[in-house]
Parts: structure tokens; sequence; C-alpha cells
């Protein structure tokens, strides 16, 4: 095979409770767009087979995220990221902002200080994030987010599901929409054995419900239909404190393994507006899996007509190891014809 049949991407593989994020840090010279948030429509608008490409056979599953790094455009921001999932380009995401700071500290992407507490900026679709990292020097061992500002915009909305019945759902803006579902008014106790139960509510959920729903952000527009539902459980005493246990469905057919930061932040919004819970009042999410992530609520903001509530969440993520794919032009299962002009820095110019 000729060499100019074959470009190679750079990834930082990464974890956060089982669910992979793949960190993009090399490989694609340049991503149109003079923004953050341009690029990411580029990428959506004519470049998504990169995301294909990574989260699919024979390069990945689509269970699996990734982010690719680009310049930011934020006075602050030491880098930028555009989150790729199976539904598409969310404009925030909580548990990949983790691994995102992670990958990026650990591999030397990004200074890591002295050991102990260092405030790292980066900049997603959504706007700038500040990520507050605990580490060792070498090693991070938490990572703690300030999550895109949540807001309620429909209580009590209904769907009715094909072997599941009437479901009641609130609508909620977390770094992109949800429908929350309350689990156990449907049945669910939210154990490992019922993810694909789980998949096929989420699955029959997104269908349903998205002809009905006119999903537009006042700064983003039109987001697309439906894609991300979260099943939240009560709120209790246990080890950690007070507990909730979240399942988050991505469409189409991914029940994340870990409790996911917009889910979480998604449950905290609702919880703030029926007054359970308040600014300073932390909550650990627990997903079936066992997966936690620790959320706080750190302010109630007017946001968009709306109160809304501003949220922190607490995790860590792995580093899985530094991963370098070979893309095949003649590969027909590579859909590498697609990004080809993007792998040679061409697209664009």
């Amino acid at each position: 095979m000729p060499p100019e049949h074959r470009h190679r991407i750079q990834l930082i593989d990464t974890h956060y409770g089982g669910d992979v994020s793949r960190v993009v840090v090399g490989g694609i010279p340049h991503v149109p767009g003079d923004s953050v948030l341009a690029k990411r429509a580029w990428l959506e608008s004519d470049g998504d087979a990169l995301r294909r490409l990574l989260l699919s056979p024979p390069y990945g599953e689509p269970a699996m995220c990734a982010n690719v790094v680009v310049d930011p455009d934020l006075a602050g921001a030491e880098a930028g990221y555009v989150i790729m999932e199976a539904m598409g380009y969310p404009f925030f995401s909580g548990s990949n902002s983790i691994c995102v700071a992670t990958a990026l500290l650990e591999s030397g992407y990004l200074p890591m200080g002295p050991p102990g507490r260092q405030v790292v900026h980066l900049q997603a679709p959504a706007g700038l994030i500040r990520a507050e990292v605990e580490h060792d020097g070498r090693n991070v061992h938490s990572v703690t987010v300030t999550c895109d500002t949540a807001w309620v915009l429909d209580r009590g909305r209904t769907a009715d599901l094909p072997g599941f019945g009437q479901v009641t759902y609130d609508l909620v803006w977390s770094g992109c929409f949800y429908a929350v579902v309350d689990a156990a008014a449907h049945g669910f106790a939210l154990s490992e054995p019922e993810r694909p139960v789980l998949a096929d509510f989420g699955l029959s959920l997104c269908l349903v419900a998205s002809p009905d729903l006119e999903l537009v952000h006042p700064d983003h527009g039109d987001t697309g239909p439906l894609a991300f539902v979260n099943l939240a459980g009560p709120v209790t005493e246990g080890d950690h404190g007070l507990e909730m246990p979240s399942v988050t469905y991505v469409h189409p057919g991914v029940v994340c393994r870990c409790p996911t930061g917009t889910g979480t932040a998604a449950q905290l919004a609702l919880l703030a507006d029926d007054g359970v819970l308040g600014v300073g009042d932390r909550v650990t999410s627990i997903s079936p899996t066992g997966s936690t992530m620790g959320g706080q609520i750190v302010g109630r903001p007017d946001l968009h007509g709306r109160q809304g509530t501003t949220s922190t969440i607490t995790g860590r993520a792995f580093t899985l190891g530094v991963t370098e794919l070979v893309v095949n032009l003649d590969d027909d299962l590579a859909e590498a014809e697609g990004i080809w002009e993007l792998l040679t820095g061409t697209a664009g110019r």
C-alpha cells in the first residue's frame, strides 16, 4: 500500500466508570472554524465521518465517546475540545470533561504543576469550563468540573410507549436536552440486569417523544431530536451521604456505565426546583454498575427567564493508553475517504 494511502490519528484513551472516552490529540491538522462552536458545527455538517470512524467497528464501538482537541478562542482557556458521541455532538459532557482534563495533564499536553490542586480552564462548545484537579505531580486523582447551568423547561409531559404504557417525564437542559423519568414509577430498580430493558425503554421514549418536542436552545438553536434520557432514583442516606441512583441513556442504544455529569446535573436541577436540595447540598449519583459521581449545587442563577441550577461534579478518570490509529484509504470498513481532507490538513482551505 502506498504511504500516502495511510494516515495516523493519535489518541489518549481514558475511561470514567467503564465508559471509554477517546481524546484526539494528533493527526487532525486543521478543523475549519474560527471558534470551538464553529468547529463543532463543521464537524457535524461536513466532518462526521471522523466521529463514525472513531465510534464504529473496526476502530471503536458506539458506546465510546471521542473528544477532538482544538485551539480555544475564549480568553483564559488552555485547550478546546469538541465532544462526539453516538447521538452526535453534545454541547457539554461532564464525564468527557473529566477525561479530557485528565488526559491532557497526565500526557503533558498541558503542563502539570506541583502536587496538589490545579485549576485548568477548558473550552467546550457550551463555553468555558472550569476544572479543579487534584494530582500528585504525575497522576490525576480527582477532577471537579463546573457544569453548564441547567434549567427545567417542562414538567409532567407524557408519551405512550409500546410495551411500556404511558410514561411521564420532565424536560431539562443540562448541556443537552434530557427527558428525566422517575424510575420507580415505571417499575425500574436501576439494577445491572435491567440494562437491556433500560436500553429498550430509552430508545422507545426518544422515538415516540421527539415528534412532539421542539428542542430549541436560546443560544444554540435547534439541537435536533431527543437523544438523552435520565432514569432517576430517589435521594436517600447511604454510605456516601446523600445518594441517588441514576441511569443515562444516549440515543441510539447506549446505556452509560457511569452516572454522567449531564444526567447528574439534570437530576439536581429538578431536585433544586422541588426544594429537596439547595445551594451547598451534595449528593452522590450511582449507576447500575456501582460507578459513582459526586454532585453539588453551587448556584441558582436566573437564566433565559428561568431560575437555573449550576452544579459541580467530581470524579476520577483513568488513562488506558496512548494509541495511534492507522487509517487506511484502501480499507472499505474504515470510511476513510469521507475524512481524507481532514486527515491531510486541507479541509476548508
